[in-house]
């Protein structure tokens, strides 16, 4: 197993270790997508910090690799543009082409030598870019809740995809027609008239997004914390008790509460939404199902999509579960 060190006249460089002998051709790309479309990390905003990108293309697909992409900076350059050294970024064009990836995991930062590298890679075949983002803070960014400057998520309008989480986990994945900013506000209080029959919500509050373009369209994924802490547990249960209470033994009851009909407890988990101005007595409408997915051992949250405008107020239904029997 042979090392490879490659650099290019740019400053480019690939470093790599291939059981068997292989070919790779380097390309530039004068047209790569804008550099503000980025996924896998947080804050921003992103820019591109060159004028075009790096196509790289084996003769073969390649997974056992041992290898590393290093891309140039100039320190100067960035001050001009606002972006520490600390965010820079080799970001790998997404599989769908929306957006620049970054992996936190993978990302390194010489400043000894002024690059930027992703290490730890078996495969070199991709699109890659350098990338800065125009912020104080370093690494992942998370934004809080309320109004003002600070606590906004500004929104590229274009073929891309973006994303933003705020500081609870609440995610948003964004394709935008149009640029748009956008506030989340958590409104405490949930009227009990406000919530679907045989229905409870999960929290005391509800999550209240709005945007600067409302009637805009996009496509928008929203991953909504589920995390089921003591008290929600106990109100899961409590509404599996309610429904499931028979002349049946006790024992059989808890067991059946726990997981009824071989269901989990996060089945009883739904998003359900009402419009942003609307009056507190006003009834959430259960967004629909075919639309969400419970993520209970991965993430605790609720991966809800094709949403089309993300105004409005949110909450986290507990419903009954799919397999109890009615009384």
């Amino acid at each position: 197993m042979e090392r490879t060190d490659q650099d290019f006249q740019d400053g480019l460089a690939l470093d790599l270790f291939s059981p068997k002998n292989r070919t790779l051709v380097v390309r530039q790309n004068t047209k790569p997508l804008p550099g503000h479309f980025v996924t896998g990390t947080f804050g921003g905003p992103f820019i591109a910090l060159s004028n075009y990108s790096y196509v790289i293309k084996m003769n073969e697909s390649a997974n056992d690799l041992i290898a590393k992409i290093e891309i140039p900076y100039d320190p100067a350059a960035l001050a001009l543009l606002g972006v520490q050294e600390g965010n820079t970024y080799v970001g790998r064009l997404a599989d769908d082409k929306m957006s620049w990836v970054i992996d936190e995991a993978t990302r390194n930062v010489h400043r000894s030598e002024n690059n930027t590298r992703i290490i730890k890679m078996t495969s070199l075949d991709g699109e890659y870019m350098l990338l800065g983002r125009q912020a104080v803070d370093e690494a992942n960014i998370f934004v809080q809740y309320g109004q003002g400057a600070t606590r906004t998520v500004n929104i590229t309008g274009g073929p891309g995809r973006q994303e933003a989480e705020f500081v609870d986990g609440l995610r948003f994945s964004v394709v935008a027609q149009a640029s748009m900013a956008m506030n989340v506000d958590i409104t405490h209080g949930i009227a009990p008239q406000s919530l679907p029959p045989g229905t409870a919500s999960l929290n005391s509050f509800a999550w209240t997004v709005n945007t600067s373009n409302p009637n805009s369209m996009m496509n928008t994924t929203m991953r909504v914390p589920c995390k089921l802490s003591p008290p929600a547990i106990f109100l899961l249960l409590g509404l599996l008790m309610r429904r499931l209470l028979t002349a049946e033994a006790v024992n059989r009851l808890m067991l059946a509460a726990l997981r009824p009909g071989g269901s989990s407890p996060t089945t009883m988990l739904a998003v359900a939404r009402r419009p942003l101005h609307a009056p507190a007595s006003t009834v959430y409408e259960m967004i629909d199902p075919a639309n969400q997915e419970v993520l209970e051992l991965t993430e605790d949250r609720i991966v809800v999509t094709n949403i089309t405008k993300v105004d409005g107020q949110y909450v986290v239904l507990v419903t009954p579960p799919t397999n109890a029997p009615e009384l």
